[in-house]
């Protein structure tokens, strides 16, 4: 007797189904998979660009792996978007409910700068808004240092200004140099290179009223009349001290022995001294005379023997600290170190 086998030709064909839908989840996950070691790899090798193309289009799979979005927001900080890449950590920490190496990242960047509003040019579409979904990921990936290029916006908004005066310096007696016409002549030299100012050639630089330092930032009208006086829209000054300081003593040094040839450790007075340079910067808008920005900075360096080059020593230590001067003023690239997870 022939059965009726339509319900067999039906179950068949979910049975046969079963497998074809396990093989093209299996080759889903190995093309994931493979996304993501390519993806870490260009970003081991600084390639950015590939990267965040690879990552994004993992994303597009996986729109809830925090580790994805982590991964994402490093390599937006690379590309210079500092307020995407913030809302992409943010993401990333709410779906992974506050892994670690996502929190270091986050709070590195936060700590960097305050993040500038960009162009509409420069902004990319933003970052979905959070969920409460968590990602299925059983444990987090493996993490990898990467060090990152970042674009870090002036502390001072100067978009609106077009030149900048040096004016004179407060600054003690000082028999080494006439450190405050070095410090201007350098201070002229680094802004006119390094920025888009136009630095206002005014010789001899315009001198400052003999008061105590909170008192000469205070007289506002004095910078209003020196802003006046030459059409000044930002005016540098401030406080600097340079001195030397004798710090010669016994000290352990090793020495190689002249009968044996091996080296040891003896107790010898060694002459050295050591030059101080510190110096308080101040940023003042030459229309109203008040203060914008305020920095301290600090430098030392030792030399052996005695009677240095008090000259050499000045200068070594400014392009030291010239570095932090312009970044009041300008953009600068900051190298950064971020955790990137392999998967």
């Amino acid at each position: 007797m022939i059965r009726n086998r339509g319900w067999s030709a039906a179950a068949l064909a979910v049975v046969l189904s079963a497998p074809a839908a396990t093989v093209v989840a299996g080759q889903a996950d190995k093309e994931q998979k493979e996304l993501l070691v390519f993806a870490a790899e260009m970003a081991k090798k600084g390639n950015w660009g590939e990267a965040k193309y690879r990552w994004e289009k993992a994303a597009a799979l996986e729109p809830d792996n925090p580790f994805i979005m982590n991964n994402i927001a490093v390599a937006l900080e690379a590309g210079g978007k500092p307020v995407d890449a913030r809302e992409y950590y943010a993401r990333a920490l709410q779906l992974s409910g506050g892994n670690e190496s996502i929190r270091e990242n986050a709070l590195r960047q936060e700590l960097l700068f305050e993040h500038p509003k960009q162009s509409e040019a420069d902004a990319t579409e933003p970052a979905a808004a959070p969920s409460e979904t968590r990602a299925k990921v059983a444990k987090p990936p493996k993490d990898f240092k990467v060090y990152v290029g970042v674009q870090v916006p002036p502390k001072l908004d100067v978009s609106g200004m077009s030149n900048i005066l040096v004016a004179s310096l407060l600054t003690d007696d000082n028999e080494l140099q006439d450190i405050n016409r070095e410090v201007v002549r350098f201070l002229r030299g680094e802004f006119r290179r390094e920025t888009t100012l136009e630095v206002l050639d005014v010789v001899p630089p315009p001198a400052v009223p003999e008061q105590r330092l909170e008192d000469l930032i205070a007289n506002k009208e004095f910078w209003k009349h020196l802003g006046q006086q030459y059409g000044a829209d930002l005016i540098v000054s401030g406080r600097i001290e340079f001195d030397r300081d004798d710090i010669s003593g016994f000290r352990s040094v090793d020495v190689v022995s002249s009968v044996t040839g091996q080296k040891v450790r003896q107790t010898q007075f060694v002459e050295q001294e050591e030059f101080r340079y510190d110096m308080i910067v101040l940023f003042i808008d030459g229309a109203t005379g008040e203060l914008l920005y305020r920095d301290e900075v600090s430098r030392k360096i030792t030399y052996q023997g005695m009677g240095n080059d008090s000259l050499t020593a000045f200068f070594a230590m400014s392009d030291a600290i010239v570095g932090d001067i312009l970044a009041v003023v300008t953009s600068r690239v900051q190298v950064e170190q971020r955790l990137v997870f392999n998967g």
